[in-house]
């Protein structure tokens, strides 16, 4: 079975639009949806994927969020979500993957002064 991504982006002003629409598809897939209290340190999330396989991958929060993997005191990588801007990536990215370690789990931090809906979509082909 595959999965697939779609990522549109828009722009528009000026009187006129731009859209750009690509799919992308892996043979695997993980969805992740957490309500992230605020005041939260170092919240464990379970997850796990070798970032070599990764295709494309869509992270979102509704508040400012630090997310941190494999471990909250010195993480491998460490992600500043600002609220209700998407951190995307796919191969088509101009710009390298920010998860440069295979991941063993997540860490959130949530200090926004409200709770967080965080969300995370990825597809991936787990025998490259």
């Amino acid at each position: 079975m595959s999965f697939t991504h779609t990522v549109t982006q828009t722009w528009s002003g000026d009187a006129r639009t731009l859209v750009s629409s690509k799919t992308y598809t892996g043979a695997a897939k993980q969805s992740i949806a957490e309500s992230v209290p605020d005041s939260s340190t170092d919240m464990p999330v379970a997850l796990t994927i070798d970032v070599s396989t990764i295709k494309s991958i869509f992270i979102l929060s509704s508040t400012d969020l630090t997310l941190e993997t494999n471990d909250g005191t010195t993480p491998a990588d460490t992600i500043n979500l600002k609220a209700g801007v998407a951190y995307m990536w796919n191969t088509d990215s101009a710009d390298a993957l920010k998860l440069t370690t295979d991941v063993t789990g997540l860490f959130l931090t949530n200090a926004s002064g409200a709770a967080a809906t965080f969300a995370l979509e990825v597809i991936f082909d787990p025998t490259p």
